[in-house]
């Protein structure tokens, strides 16, 4: 990965460049950003600039054997972890292996919900596990393949269990001889706190709008205000804002269930309802949070309508007119509700709850909030 080829964020980059130049590169190091960031793809450009034979003053040589090993995700030296399932008889990092690379060439701004789908687990949640603790305590204390240094890089650290945890402390503390762990996540509240502690924290911002513009005319050569446009409605998340770009002109299904969804609430259809409910239950954990998420952002963008800055809701199309009708049921006394329902529906998801259960008293709070709304 080159970091000319990552959107944005030329401040860390210059930073991350200067820090191998110095001979400071720290052992342990947690690239902490919201999903869409490019904290992967940082990571990736950031060691394979460290591993490279002839680096320029701005990147990576990007020909050299060592940086054609890293663009392919095949350096021996460079260890990879990441959130699985046991799948068969597959349970491990290492047999998942080539699906891993597979998928992040394909995309370093890869999401988990996005490698979930790779794997055909939507309706499972991913973990790291204590045995792929001790496989990176094992990988980092052989001898390196090419007399260098070793790397470990953890995606989506916020899924460590406890126990796993736990193991890897002591290699944070005292990792073997020119080893480097590296970190990455996205959500510091879900980090234990004992491996936040423990890391040098490298803080990835969202993307803003222009530089997300930038991207998209960059990698599809679409106009301009299309590109600012898909950039203004994605809130700094460079993956969903390609994802955006790919599916331009195809039907929005989390509005489509939104909408359909407020409109039987709004009814107090509870026979309909519960059929909604029943169709929103099979499709999927990770779906079920972009669903949610989703729905934060219609609220939001109502909140702004309702105060009057028309010029700062993104929303366009059907969604625009819809909202519109939907923002005077969104009030200053039940807004924080909604927000507060939907984010903690999202946390009983992302830990297995019900979604039948869930979506179902959900359902009925967003029923009692309209309700309230139209006296």
């Amino acid at each position: 990965m080159l970091f000319r080829s990552i959107v944005g964020h030329s401040e860390i980059k210059k930073k991350l460049i200067q820090s191998v130049k110095n001979g400071r590169v720290s052992h342990a190091q947690l690239f902490l950003g919201p999903e869409g960031s490019g904290n992967l793809a940082l990571a990736l450009a950031y060691i394979q600039f460290i591993f490279c034979e002839n680096p320029g003053e701005t990147d990576s040589c990007g020909v050299c054997p060592s940086c054609i090993k890293n663009e392919h995700l095949a350096h021996p030296d460079i260890h990879f972890t990441f959130p699985v399932v046991k799948i068969e008889k597959r349970v491990t990092c290492d047999e998942f292996l080539e699906e891993f690379r597979s998928s992040v060439i394909k995309d370093p701004y890869l999401s988990v919900f996005r490698w979930y789908e790779e794997l055909g687990i939507n309706n499972q949640q991913g973990s790291i596990s204590i045995v792929e603790s001790a496989a990176i305590s094992r990988k980092l204390a052989l001898k390196s393949y090419e007399g260098g240094v070793k790397v470990s890089l953890i995606w989506m650290a916020e899924l460590i269990n406890p126990s796993a945890a736990n193991k890897l402390l002591k290699t944070l503390e005292e990792p073997p001889d020119n080893s480097i762990l590296i970190l990455v996540a996205n959500d510091t509240d879900r980090i234990i706190k004992t491996i936040l502690s423990r890391t040098q924290l490298i803080k990835i911002p969202r993307l803003n709008n222009d530089e997300i513009a930038e991207g998209l005319i960059d990698k599809f050569e679409m106009e301009r205000l299309l590109a600012e446009n898909l950039a203004s409605v994605s809130e700094g998340n460079y993956f969903r804002a390609r994802e955006h770009a790919l599916n331009v002109g195809m039907t929005n299904v989390n509005f489509e269930l939104f909408r359909e969804w407020m409109r039987l609430c709004f009814k107090k259809d509870i026979k309909e309802v519960s059929h909604w409910v029943t169709d929103i239950s099979k499709i999927g954990r990770e779906k079920q949070k972009q669903f949610l998420i989703y729905g934060l952002h219609i609220f939001r963008q109502c909140a702004v309508l309702n105060y009057g800055a028309e010029e700062l809701v993104t929303m366009r199309g059907d969604e625009r007119v819809f909202m519109q009708k939907f923002a005077p049921f969104i009030t200053h006394k039940n807004l924080q509700g909604y927000i507060d329902a939907f984010n903690l529906a999202f946390q009983h998801i992302s830990r297995n709850a019900n979604p039948k259960i869930l979506f179902t008293d959900l359902s009925f709070q967003v029923l009692i909030f309209l309700k309230d709304a139209g006296k």
